[in-house]
């Protein structure tokens, strides 16, 4: 990569981004990285003296460096810094990230140097989610279907259709008991779903990841679950929501899984194919 000393101002090539030496005035100098629009930066413009008092010197050069180094690279998402700039410019920027820059957050996720096993993002954004779908779903139907009687007739209109629903009045008579829930087990489907969505959702992530040979670890797939639970956000529209949400959660896989495992372009297809395919079966299953 060739760029700029920002001290003198020599053209100087460098392998990667990071700390490097100029090689004419001997500053140390952040290279940014241009994927993340990081500037250049002058970190020690006075060049180290060689001998014992050069090395006593450098070392506290290199410490004072670190210290600076973590005010300007920021540490992992806009979330994993929500102590520094707070509870609702996170949310925000994280959501502004994950919807128009997922590359460069899930680039950031990866880097964080201490990341949490469940962000508390993700489990807001899922609550959400599942409070939307669950109350556009039990209205839907409710709606549909004031009673009993009336969902029974529409069950046995469709006649061979419905053949796994028509063995007898009493698997009739429990589906519609589920989408008419009382407050308790309403409270517990709300509050459960959640956490079974980002657990489920990493195991198909990560098992994705493994079958397709990557060495990524676990937590990474937990993170990732946690906050791609954002495109639940759209279930705030009824119907339209739904479609929504699954394309932008297909795009947020296709590029997380992409930059979390190295894959290529054949192998993020492929995760992205086994991710639609797996979460279809779960779905199926009631699991998520």
């Amino acid at each position: 990569m060739i760029t700029e000393c920002p001290n003198c101002h020599k053209t100087i090539s460098v392998a990667k981004f990071g700390i490097t030496a100029c090689p004419k005035c001997g500053a140390l100098v952040f290279i940014g990285d241009p994927l993340k629009n990081e500037e250049d930066r002058v970190i020690d413009s006075e060049p180290t003296e060689k001998g014992e008092s050069g090395g006593q010197e450098t070392n506290k050069k290199v410490k004072t460096i670190k210290i600076l180094i973590e005010k300007i690279i920021p540490d992992g998402t806009p979330w994993d810094n929500v102590d520094r700039i707070g509870f609702s410019n996170a949310f925000f920027l994280t959501t502004k990230e994950l919807l128009l820059a997922p590359s460069l957050f899930f680039r950031q996720m990866k880097e964080c140097k201490k990341p949490s096993f469940l962000p508390l993002y993700g489990i807001i954004a899922a609550l959400a989610a599942s409070i939307f779908q669950t109350f556009w779903v039990l209205k839907f139907f409710q709606a549909s279907f004031p009673d009993f009687a009336s969902f029974k007739d529409a069950v046995y209109s469709l006649g061979a259709a419905a053949v796994p629903l028509m063995k007898d009045e009493a698997t009739l008579q429990a589906v519609f008991d589920m989408m008419n829930p009382g407050s308790s087990m309403l409270f517990f489907q709300i509050l459960i779903s959640p956490f079974m969505s980002i657990v489920f959702t990493s195991f198909i992530l990560h098992s994705g990841s493994t079958l397709l040979g990557s060495n990524t670890r676990l937590i990474h797939f937990y993170r990732m679950s946690s906050f791609i639970m954002a495109t639940g956000l759209f279930n705030i529209i009824p119907l339209l929501g739904n479609f929504i949400s699954f394309v932008w959660r297909a795009v947020l896989v296709y590029k997380g899984g992409k930059i979390l495992n190295g894959f290529n372009e054949r192998k993020a297809r492929i995760y992205l194919v086994f991710y639609i395919v797996m979460q279809i079966l779960f779905t199926g299953l009631g699991m998520i």
